[in-house]
């Protein structure tokens, strides 16, 4: 049907239609006047506006807007001398606006407003409303469709927040079409309701998202609910089964120890294909190594009854990936299954190097002044401290002396590598205060740090620190900073005195004396300062060649632990930095955090692990080979760079508390990562018209479903960061996050100490852990007994002895008879029994199951009772306090600020093992802090004395 008004100046206006809310849409408004002022107004009169089913037909004079030229052509249709635009064209409905001159059409075409003047009406409002019919009628296949679209969506799939957003951009381009104009205009039914669930839509609020994604979930727990029940031996908790269904673009799971994740991870795998979202093909599951990723594939072929899904390494995945691009599985490396044969091949590297002169002399200042890592001597609160540190990292001179102070140890090797012979800690050439013992080597008898003989400090022997045989110099080193303090530990009155009683003993004797300070040993101004000391003796420097020096090394073992050091270097600066960290922006990474001595040390290792680290790179290539770091990184390249597009549409990633920052990156480039997909243009077309060609569009993207907990981040030495577990969305965007919170493994006793513990570190996220099972006593038990070098197996036999009592009354209360598992948890392989003495255990004690494991070894496993061992203070104590390369923690994740957090960790993990009960073995001599810690009244522990 054709409609035609003729435009009339006399007609009484209709009522104004406005499209000003429209404005805003607009980018440009351009009004165009397309004939002269008065053969406008004649041409309205002679032919007037038709509107029909496909088109809006306008007077004779009439010039289509530019924005409809496409290759020079216009899309207005012509015929007869009028142009018509199609319903296509127009971004909203024309509408009218009386002006004094007549009416105004006003049309948006591609987000421009166009106006055509002076034309009058006879029947306008009818009129206005047929353009509007028209309009909708043509339109309604786009909105109903995108209604529909958004309806079914929030019904069969999860609402992710890409998939949201997309939405929300849909309807906020659709919105300004309709609304409001349609509301006060009559139009079909199915036109009305798209229309006002349009608008519902366009106003969804965060309660209405969470309601929708809520209503999705449900659904689906009632759908599969019977395969909830069954996919594992006991029904999945309500947590498991939400978090399975869950499904944003990334997903965080915490499960804490014992919640049941493994159950999540095969469930969610199962029911992604039961609920055909997804085939096998489409799941990569990712675990750690290969013998967690076999354990997986087990337990998904027994509990799913398939093995299309194959749990993959992040190693092999890489080797997957490099394959796929390179057309070939490239040749690995010998050293990716041999780190000795990797570190003797850095060693013999080593030795090569040390040919060149400046190499020979940087590696001989690192061993004199920088081998072991100092401490700051005023950290420390008592002089116990300084010498359990000292003794337990075993610090020695380039002579194989030990020390009384980290500065002693700068002293020492400077005067030896300058050929000057020393006695260390030397009684004085005249007496004790001047009354009878010479100077005499004393290496192996230990002085306080102030040079008083602890032995000999009741007859008042004040001993020097270095004195110098051949000219008869004494060299006095004093523990003070620039304004005269003392460490903490030390009586500030007290060694004043001491210090002026060796100034009066000089004195008195004329003996040369040269003085050394704390102050210039924390600038790193040590050395100079005692060689200026040196030269005014005018002592005879006789410096002792490299080689003689490297030989000492060598014949210390120094050399081979320095290869092992910088074969590690190079295993984290490429794992961790892809070995794209030059030095300057090392130094900038820990850039307020270091010393000027740290600052030293950082240079001067990597000078010495530069050429190494060239050589091992081009070795690889002359080989034509890759290491385990490089199957990672190459695959990082190859899919940030579009030459690998990923196949799987729901990505699982198993203990991602140990995950590494490249491997986040690998993961998150693989989400992002999907195969295009060929989608039919959106139709806004007239049915005779030609299909506009189909282009790609990019798929979704695939979702990232991780589950870990930052409780048990225990790997940062290995390149595990768990600020990608704490700062989950700030690193792979908006996601959800959810808690595995109960515990099928130990009771609430062992449970509410654990958290307890673990949680005064703020940094990591809060949460609670709840036991279904119940204890009425204590379950936490600290053993304790007078120390002497058997107590450990002592109170071992102790721990065995009362677990052994505990098995024998339960089987009898039971009738049954249960072998119970028992494991002995250090912190160290070298602190649990030997494999005989295992075995006589596990002969002495029948109905028990003895094990022995590292605690790192022990993650992810449980016992019915688990015994601490190694609980005692020092390198190998445990927190453990070993101080690693400044350069190795410069590329290691960024440490966190709360004291000993892994370490923390650790033990929770340690304590968490056991089903029942754990027992500590506490060194009553030198107590671990965390067995101190434990022992306080805020927490709910037994304190056993054994006699």
């Amino acid at each position: 049907m054709r409609s035609k008004v003729s435009p009339s100046l006399t007609d009484t206006p209709p009522e104004i239609n406005s499209i000003h809310h429209n404005k805003h849409t607009t980018q440009t408004t351009s009004f165009v006047i397309q004939l002269s002022w008065f053969g406008r107004i004649f041409s309205s009169l002679q032919s007037g506006l038709i509107v029909d089913e496909h088109s809006l037909v306008f007077p004779e004079g009439f010039v289509p807007p530019k924005t409809l030229v496409v290759n020079g052509r216009s899309k207005a249709q012509v015929k007869r001398k009028r142009y018509s635009l199609l319903w296509q064209h127009f971004d909203i409905p024309p509408v009218f606006e009386w002006r004094w001159l007549g009416a105004t059409l006003i049309y948006q075409v591609n987000g421009l407003l166009y106006e055509l003047h002076f034309i009058g009406y006879r029947d306008s409002r009818a009129f206005a409303g047929q353009i509007k019919s028209q309009w909708a009628h043509y339109h309604q296949k786009r909105l109903l469709k995108l209604v529909s679209n958004v309806e079914n969506t929030t019904q069969v799939r999860y609402l992710r927040h890409s998939r949201l957003k997309a939405i929300q951009q849909r309807v906020a381009q659709e919105y300004p079409r309709w609304l409001p104009w349609a509301q006060s205009t009559h139009l079909s039914n199915s036109i009305g309701d798209a229309v006002a669930k349009l608008k519902v839509m366009h106003n969804w609020s965060e309660t209405d998202i969470n309601e929708l994604r809520e209503r999705f979930i449900q659904k689906q727990l009632r759908l599969y609910r019977n395969y909830f029940d069954t996919v594992e031996s006991n029904p999945l908790t309500e947590k498991q089964r939400r978090a399975a269904v869950i499904d944003d673009d990334s997903n965080l799971l915490l499960a804490g120890a014992g919640t049941g994740k493994t159950s999540v991870l095969v469930a969610r795998a199962g029911y992604l294909l039961t609920s055909e979202q997804a085939r096998p093909e489409e799941i990569l599951l990712l675990a750690y190594g290969k013998k967690a990723a076999t354990e997986m594939d087990e337990r998904i072929k027994d509990k799913l009854g398939i093995d299309s899904i194959k749990t993959s390494t992040f190693h092999s995945l890489g080797l997957t990936i490099i394959s796929q691009v390179e057309g070939k599985q490239p040749s690995l490396s010998a050293w990716v299954n041999d780190e000795d044969a990797k570190t003797q091949w850095v060693q013999a590297t080593m030795e090569s190097q040390l040919l060149n002169a400046r190499y020979r002399q940087q590696l001989i200042k690192y061993m004199s002044d920088f081998y072991y890592q100092p401490k700051n001597t005023f950290e420390f609160t008592a002089q116990s401290d300084v010498d359990r540190y000292l003794t337990s990292n075993d610090i020695r001179t380039l002579k194989g002396e030990r020390v009384n102070d980290v500065a002693h140890l700068h002293i020492a090797n400077w005067l030896f590598i300058h050929g000057i012979e020393y006695h260390y800690s030397a009684t004085y050439e005249f007496g004790a205060l001047g009354k009878g013992k010479r100077a005499s080597s004393n290496s192996n008898h230990k002085s306080g740090a102030d040079g008083v003989d602890a032995a000999s400090s009741a007859v008042g022997v004040i001993k020097t620190d270095f004195y110098l045989p051949l000219s008869k110099v004494y060299i006095e080193y004093y523990a003070l900073d620039e304004n005269g303090n003392t460490p903490a530990y030390k009586d500030k009155n007290h060694y004043q005195n001491m210090m002026q009683r060796k100034r009066e003993l000089h004195s008195q004797q004329g003996s040369r004396c040269i003085e050394l300070f704390y102050h210039q040993y924390a600038k790193g101004k040590l050395n100079n300062a005692l060689k200026r000391g040196v030269n005014k003796m005018q002592l005879n420097i006789v410096p002792i060649d490299g080689e003689t020096v490297l030989d000492r090394v060598r014949e210390s073992g120094r050399l081979i632990k320095l290869a092992g050091l910088l074969s590690q270097l190079i295993t984290v600066y490429k794992s961790t930095c892809q070995g794209k960290l030059t030095l300057e922006k090392i130094l900038n990474r820990v850039a307020g955090n270091t010393t000027n001595t740290d600052i030293q040390q950082i240079r001067l290792v990597f000078s010495l692990l530069r050429p190494i680290y060239q050589q091992y790179q081009k070795y690889l290539r002359q080989q034509a080979q890759i290491d385990f770091e490089d199957m990672v990184g190459k695959a990082i390249n190859y899919v940030e760079q579009k030459k690998f597009i990923a196949p799987w549409r729901y990505i699982m990633v198993d203990e991602f508390q140990d995950i590494s920052e490249p491997r986040a990156r690998l993961v998150r480039a693989l989400r992002d990562s999907t195969r295009p997909k060929i989608a039919r243009p959106e139709s806004a077309q007239p049915e005779n018209a030609k299909p506009e060609k189909a282009q790609p569009e990019r798929a979704q993207p695939a979702s990232l479903f991780c589950v870990g907990d930052d409780w048990q981040a225990i790997y940062r030495f290995s390149g595990a960061d768990v600020s990608l577990t704490t700062g989950f969305r700030q690193y792979f965007g908006p996601s959800s996050q959810n808690v595995l919170d109960q515990t099928f493994r130990f009771n609430d006793r062992i449970g509410n100490t654990a958290t307890q513990f673990v949680s005064q570190n703020p940094e990591q996220i809060s949460k609670e852990i709840r036991s279904l099972s119940k204890a009425d006593k204590p379950s936490v038990s600290i053993l304790q007994c007078e120390v002497n070098r058997k107590s450990n197996d002592f109170l071992l036999h102790q721990a065995l002895a009362d677990i052994d009592s505990q098995v024998r009354v339960k089987g009898r209360v039971q009738h049954t008879k249960r072998v119970s598992t028992v494991y002995i948890l250090g912190r160290f392989w070298f602190q649990l029994p030997a494999k005989e003495t295992l075995k006589k255990l596990n002969q002495q004690y029948p109905d028990l199951q003895i094990r022995s494991l590292s605690i790192h070894a022990a993650k992810g496993k449980e016992a019915d009772y688990a015994i601490l061992t190694g609980m005692t203070q020092g390198q190998h104590g445990f927190p453990a306090s070993k101080v690693t390369s400044p350069l190795l923690e410069a590329l290691l994740p960024v440490e966190e600020t709360y004291p000993n957090a892994e370490e923390r960790r650790l033990f929770y993990v340690a304590l968490t093992r056991a089903k029942h009960k754990v027992y500590i073995l506490a060194d009553k001599n030198q107590p671990s802090p965390f067995v101190s810690e434990l022992m306080g009244p805020a927490f709910d522990v037994e304190i056993v004395k054994c006699a």
